[in-house]
Formats: C-alpha cells, structure tokens, sequence
C-alpha cells in the first residue's frame, strides 16, 4: 500500500489530498447538523422540565391542600359530634338538625377550598350520603360509589387517591371518618372528594410558560389519570410504553411530538409535558437540506478549482522535469520553455531560476574542467621538482651540524639544527593542525635562522598566555605572515624591525595577532588580492592561500584581518578555542 500511494503520480496525490479534505468536510457538516438537532433537543429539554417542574411542584401544592382539608374534616369536633349523632341516634329531630349542620360544614369547607379544583365534596353514611353541589351527570354508579367507599374504609382513616376512573369521572380523593371521641375509633362516615383534573392541571401550568399548545398527560403506571386531547384515541395501556426516557420524540396520528416526563415523588406518579414538534422539525430538516446544499455546492467547486490549481502547478513541475531530462541527456543548451520563469518569486520560479543557474554553472565548470586539470597537473609537477628525501635532508643538516660543533662554528651548527627543526615541522604530514606551541616552535627557529642573516637589524618577541599554549590552530599560518613582516618591514625600513607576536582569549575565540613596526598594509589589501588589483609576489605562502585554507577548515566567521594601528602593521589571525591537553590535534 505505502508503495502504491509513494508510486503515485503529484497530481493524483493532491487530487486525493484535497477529495479527502472534501470528505471530511462533508462528514463534519453532517456531524454538526445532526448535533445541533441534538442540541437544540437538550435546550428545549432544559426549559420545558424547568417548566414542568414548576407545575408538578403546583400540582403537588393543590394535592396536599385537599388532603389536608381532608384531615380538617376528621378532627373538626363539630363534624365529628353530628355524624355521631347521625349514626346513634334514632330521633328525626335531632338526625335531621346534625344532617344541616354537617351539610353547611361540608359546603363551607367546599366553597373555602374549591379554588384547589375540587369538583364536588361527598359524606356517606349508611344509607344516608350528603353532598354538595352536584350535577346529575356527575352521580357516581353505585358500583363505584361503593368500590370508593370500601377502599376508604379499608384504609382505616388514611386519605388515598384512586385514579382508576379518573379517565371518566375525575380523580376521587376519600378518607374513612373515624369517632375520636372517647377513642372510640369506630367508623362514622366516608368522606369522597371529586377533584377536576382538567382545571388542576390548567391552574398548575397558568405560570409556566410553556407554549400555548402544550399537552400534559398524568398516569400511574397503565393507569390514565389525565390525557390531553391530542391522545384521546391512543390506548391508555400502552402510554407508559411511550415515555421510557426523560425526553424524546414520537409520532402520534401522523404527527411529531417532543416530550418531557417527570414524577410527582410524593405520589408515584409521572407527568408529561408534550409539545408539537412539527413546525420545529420542518426547520431543522429545511436547515439540513440547506447545509447539505451549499455542501454539494461547495464541494463541486472546491473540486473544479483545486484541478485548475493542481494543473497549474504540475504543469510547471512537468517544464521542470523535461529540463532535467534535457541536462540527463548530455544537451548542453537549456531547452526552450514557452515560459518566463526570471520573474516569479514563488517556489516554482525559484526552482526553475536555480535549476538554470546550476545547468549554466555546470557548463562553465565543464568549460573550464580542461584547463584546471592542466593547472593540477603543472602544479603537480612543480610539487616534484621541489619535493626532495626528507631524510636525505636530515642527514644532510645532521653532518654539517656536528662538522661545525666539531670545528667551534657555533653560529653554523645553530643554524643546521633550527633549519632541520623547521623543515621537521614543515613536511610532517601527520595532521593539518597542531597546538600553538608547536607552530611557535616554527616560528623561533625560523627567526633563530634570519637573525644570523639580520643580526641586530631584526627583533621579535612573542607574548603568549601559558593556558593558550595547547590551544590547536591550523599548520603553517604564523610563519607565512612572519616572513611577510621581514620582507617587507626590512626593505622599507634600514633602521631595523621589530615583530611582536601575542595572543589572547575572548569569548570561545582565540585570537593571535602579528605586530611588524616596520611596514604598513595597503587598505583592503584582501580584497585588492581577491579582485587581482593587485598581483601578489613571492615564493611563499600567500595571504589568500592563508585566509582561503582558514575558511575552509573553520567557516567564514574565522580566518586572516589585515590592518594598521599605532604605525605598525597587524595581521590578525581568528581560531576557534580548542585545547588539546595530549599535545595533539
């Protein structure tokens, strides 16, 4: 695979760079579409459950109000003392005065607590039931009269809530009245307490603010307590298998809904809020198909023009190619491109400015190929003529040293020995570069040698810190510029020359400067070699051969200064600090 994709032509690679960008461009606009979906779901999650748990919190209230009149209606002695009157006693006087006055205390506890939503409010006992107002359409079956009051009766004083006719008749509130005079705990009537669940539901969500066509459905496991009109044909049984999560979406008669389910804890009920989802859906749908749109639009001219970007360029790199073929081939001549490149300043024109330079380059090196080959060779040559033995020359010095000690000729055996020294030094061929200890050893035995030819006409004194001694410097670069300062310093200077050699240590550089008090450089002496203004003359090292091995070897930060100060002549040679402690570099 790595081979296939490698082996691929530029073109296809950008090609399948850019269709790839494009892929996953699309996949992230889809991805953020269908995340704001889900965002905007949590959102409205998040405002109707603040809502709705403002109107359970409601319901909860009115719920707790009724039962708590429920419990008022136990314990008011008034109450208690005429159903025990109507249930022991047999006097038509006294029962019917205790049936008024339990009647007016029934309508006065409904008329004080019907803004809770309480329908109508019922006493039974025995064969007798009070009530207060109530309409023919809402008289309960006996059937389900008597199903509340067992229920009441078996919950021995407790108020429960039966929801199981509430789909038809509302939610039934009842409480067993049990005497507590005397503790007598026996049971003297049946409290049920209709309670309209459509007016409690509006009175709970007047402060909502939820939309306007909100829908709520209250139930208690399959048991329907309350449904809006929107589910009046969905089956009860099957709405709790509806609303599993806390919130989602379903279809119900061809319709979307969103919805929010919450529990009333303190009667293990769950309440629904649910609002249409249509309207919001045709949004977002006509938002994806817009996204989706200007995708498609987008992708398809991302595509037509990065192939005009991509032909562009590759067509340049293909120029490229057939110039490269061209110079492969062994065609000297630059091949002729209907372009101009000289004048571009990006990458390309670069590439194909510097690629023409290198061809013009290596045609001007092969043009003159020839002639410095005859150059090396004649250089060659010159090198033989003037290579003698070094151990011939040994020998040589080593006889006429001792033949001089031998006759007292001191001056000529001190001469002997420091030429063997130097030319020692000079052909050794182990290394390039030497401590400066050893290119000053070079340098005193050259000045011990032109000291007898000078005598008194030539000084020198070399002044160097003890710690730089094994500092290495590049072989043979004190003596050319030494030999410089007593040709020059001794022909325009009769009275004599003076050399003083130092070096210090700044920084990681180490600097050797060679003072002549006899001469002075020409300005830009250097550079007037460099650009033949002037011919430089003599047998020796020269200065550019000196300043060019320097570079060389150590870059151009480094390497030869020439200039005057205080009436001398000072080159100025630049290493880089290396000690080398075993003597060697």
């Amino acid at each position: 695979m790595k081979a296939f994709i490698r082996n691929l032509t530029l073109k296809k690679k950008i090609q399948s760079i850019v269709f790839l960008c494009i892929l996953l461009l699309t996949s992230v606009s889809i991805f953020n579409i269908r995340m704001i979906s889900v965002a905007h779901q949590r959102v409205l999650y998040q405002t109707v459950a603040s809502s709705l748990s403002f109107s359970a919190k409601e319901l909860n209230n009115h719920l707790d109000v009724i039962s708590t009149m429920a419990d008022m209606v136990l314990a008011d002695s008034t109450m208690q003392k005429n159903l025990g009157i109507l249930k022991d006693t047999g006097q038509i006087q006294e029962r019917t005065m205790a049936y008024k006055a339990i009647y007016g205390m029934l309508n006065e506890y409904y008329f004080n607590f019907r803004r809770n939503n309480i329908r109508y409010m019922s006493l039974y006992q025995g064969n007798f039931s009070i009530h207060t107002h109530i309409i023919n359409k809402e008289i309960l079956p006996d059937s389900i009269r008597k199903d509340l009051i067992s229920r009441a009766e078996a919950a021995k004083g407790k108020t429960i809530l039966v929801t199981d006719y509430s789909h038809l008749y509302g939610l039934f509130m009842v409480k067993n009245i049990r005497r507590t005079q005397f503790l007598k705990l026996d049971s003297i009537g049946s409290l049920i307490i209709n309670i309209d669940m459509k007016q409690l539901i509006d009175s709970s969500t007047d402060n909502s603010h939820l939309y306007e066509s909100a829908d709520y459905i209250l139930y208690d496991g399959d048991n329907l307590i309350y449904q809006s009109t929107a589910f009046t044909d969905k089956d009860p049984s099957v709405v709790s298998n509806i609303f599993r999560s806390r919130y989602g979406l379903f279809q119900s008669m061809g319709k979307n809904y969103f919805y929010v389910r919450q529990a009333l804890f303190n009667y293990n009920w769950d309440y629904v809020c649910i609002i249409p989802y249509d309207n919001i859906l045709a949004s977002l749908t006509t938002s994806f198909r817009l996204s989706f749109f200007i995708t498609v639009i987008a992708v398809i001219i991302s595509s037509i023009l990065s192939s005009a970007l991509i032909d562009s360029i590759i067509r340049h790199f293909n120029n490229l190619l057939l110039k490269m073929k061209n110079f492969a081939d062994g065609q000297k001549e630059s091949l002729d491109i209907p372009y101009d490149y000289t004048g571009r300043t990006d990458e390309l024109g670069i590439l194909h400015t510097r690629f023409d330079q290198m061809v013009n380059e290596v045609n001007e090196l092969i043009r003159n190929g020839y002639l410095n080959e005859i150059l090396r060779k004649e250089a060659q040559l010159k090198a033989l003529e003037t290579q003698m033995n070094p151990h011939f020359l040994y020998n040589t010095l080593e006889s006429i040293n001792w033949r001089a000690k031998s006759v007292g000729a001191k001056d000529i055996s001190s001469m002997a020995e420091n030429l063997g020294t130097l030319l020692r030094i000079t052909l050794d061929q182990n290394s390039k570069e030497v401590p400066l200890r050893r290119e000053l050893e070079l340098v005193q035995c050259y000045m011990t040698i032109q000291k007898f030819r000078y005598e008194d006409r030539l000084e020198y004194k070399i002044t160097v810190p003890e710690d730089l001694y094994s500092c290495c410097v590049l072989k043979l670069t004190l003596q050319p510029l030494v030999e410089n300062s007593i040709r020059y310093g001794l022909e325009e200077n009769t009275e004599g020359c003076f050399i003083h050699i130092l070096a210090e240590q700044i920084s990681d550089v180490l600097y050797v400067y060679i003072k002549n008090n006899g001469s002075a450089f020409e300005d830009q002496l250097l550079e007037k070699l460099k650009t033949n203004q002037i011919s430089p003359h003599g047998f020796g090292i020269g200065l550019l051969n000196i300043l060019q091995r320097m570079q060389l070897t150590y870059g151009d930060e480094y390497g030869l200064t020439l200039y005057n100060e205080n009436e001398q002549a000072v080159a100025r040679l630049a290493f880089p600090l290396v000690r080398k402690e075993n003597g060697k570099c």
